[in-house]
């Protein structure tokens, strides 16, 4: 199949059938790139800060409409659902429109949701205005600024991942109270406003969100020969002599390197559905930390209410130094991102299970730094862990997707809670060891996608030295 020759900045369409190579925008890995940091890490504050802030408006919910607790956290339930369902469509809309565009919509739509529901006069409508349609602004301005970074950066993505990703356990830890300082000066009304006012303040960063400059192309591969009007890829073999020599992958029997053109051929492949279901495992595992581990402190340790909420803060905390530790080791182990990854998720799923034996506040302040620095681990390196494995090209919409999973899991995970903690006996222990469980198994599905890629290399390998 022929290739049109084009001049550098023009790009081509990889075909999974043939040898041609498409041409990728260059990470300039810094420069611009950092200002996409900072930009990316103001809108975690603010979308993670609306996102984990819902439960604060409780009490306000539940005496202005007279309404259950069950019925208020349905708010909560849906802002979650939206928050990360919606991650198919943003991930669509990153790849047609741009990550500006996307974030700049986003902080719109959340914004005036906010403001809408300060004007509701029924919880339903509180139900749609600050759980689904937030949600929906949120989720936009989440995927669009995870998705900008790691297009900005390739040698240092994990580092810059980590570093944007952390502004999530800024929003977690300063907006809490922050929130609930302003409904005791202002009223649930006049915060809803504010909160409003500052999710449009995401309108600013979002249009620093830039894409790279189309003079800055390269090569997906470094190495690249013409053969009869085709372009195939070359891969450096060793020589005894120590040298290296190129030889092309696809004259190698099941060695060329896997090509994901579009979803459809991502949906297909194993991998892809072995990491939703590790990510649908882990977000059902995390919910209920995230959701119960207030209520367990003071209704089955007896623990102070104000201390109790200390908790949270050093959780929050834990999550902000999880997400800028493991960025750095992962970029300082490039290689291992994926071990980290499954080693930190079955860490705190183990954690999680056994905190039940804890009897005072100093063992969940332990608790909470485990969990809070694997919670945050998880969110730096899953953006790593899907470049490894399907490439840059469609990060966006297979974020989203992923998202999606992410979405069933917290709109199902926090009833299903709820619903154990009442047939136990109105105690938390149940639920943390089955959650604890659920983390666990949700990391070790991550270990038969590193297994496999760890056959696969060493299967190249050997083909490699056959070869010569």
């Amino acid at each position: 199949m022929g290739v049109k020759h084009e001049e550098a900045a023009s790009a081509t369409t990889i075909s999974p059938n043939d040898g041609r190579t498409e041409f990728q925008p260059r990470a300039p890995d810094g420069g611009f790139g950092w200002v996409i940091v900072f930009a990316s890490f103001m809108q975690h504050v603010l979308s993670i800060g609306i996102a984990y802030t819902v439960g604060v408006y409780y009490p306000f919910f539940m005496e202005k409409f007279q309404v259950t607790s069950s019925t208020a956290a349905w708010v909560s339930a849906m802002h979650f659902a939206t928050f990360f369902g919606m991650g198919p469509v943003s991930g669509w809309l990153t790849n047609k429109i741009g990550t500006a565009a996307v974030s700049f919509s986003g902080s719109i739509i959340a914004g005036c949701a906010c403001c809408a529901a300060a004007y509701s006069h029924s919880i339903y409508i509180v139900i749609v205005c600050f759980g689904l349609i937030a949600g929906i602004g949120s989720g936009f301005m989440f995927i669009a600024s995870v998705t900008a970074v790691s297009r900005w950066f390739d040698q240092k993505r994990p580092l810059a991942t980590g570093i944007a990703v952390s502004g999530a356990g800024i929003g977690i830890f300063v907006c809490a109270p922050f929130f609930r300082l302003l409904i005791d000066h202002y009223g649930g009304e006049g915060a809803l406003l504010i909160e409003g006012g500052l999710a449009l303040q995401g309108c600013v960063f979002a249009l620093l969100l830039r894409p790279i400059p189309p003079n800055e192309k390269c090569k997906k591969y470094n190495d690249v020969i013409e053969s009869k009007n085709e372009r195939i890829p070359l891969q450096k073999a060793p020589l005894d002599d120590g040298s290296a020599k190129p030889f092309p992958l696809m004259m190698l029997p099941n060695c060329a390197p896997k090509v994901y053109e579009t979803m459809g051929s991502v949906v297909r492949s194993r991998t892809f559905w072995l990491f939703a279901v590790s990510q649908f495992l882990t977000f059902v595992s995390s919910m209920g930390p995230l959701v119960f581990l207030y209520n367990r402190a003071v209704l089955d340790l007896g623990v102070e209410p104000m201390q109790a909420s200390y908790v949270l803060s050093i959780l929050g905390i834990a999550n902000t130094c999880g997400r800028l530790l493991f960025g750095a080791l992962a970029n300082r182990f490039p290689k291992s991102s994926l071990y980290l990854l499954s080693g930190t998720i079955m860490t705190y799923g183990v954690a999680t299970a056994f905190s039940v034996l804890g009897t005072s506040f100093w063992s969940l302040a332990i608790y909470a730094v485990i969990f809070g620095a694997g919670y945050g681990c998880m969110f730096a390196l899953t953006t790593v862990v899907l470049v490894d494995l399907f490439g840059i090209g469609l990060f966006g919409p297979i974020y989203g997707n992923i998202g999606l999973f992410r979405g069933v899991a917290a709109l199902a995970g926090p009833p299903f809670a709820g619903w154990l903690i009442m047939a136990t006996g109105q105690t938390h222990t149940a639920v943390f060891v089955l959650k604890g469980i659920l983390g666990f198994v949700g990391g070790a599905v991550l270990l038969i996608i590193a297994l496999s890629r760890y056959r696969r290399s060493r299967y190249m390998s050997m083909v490699a030295e056959t070869f010569y």
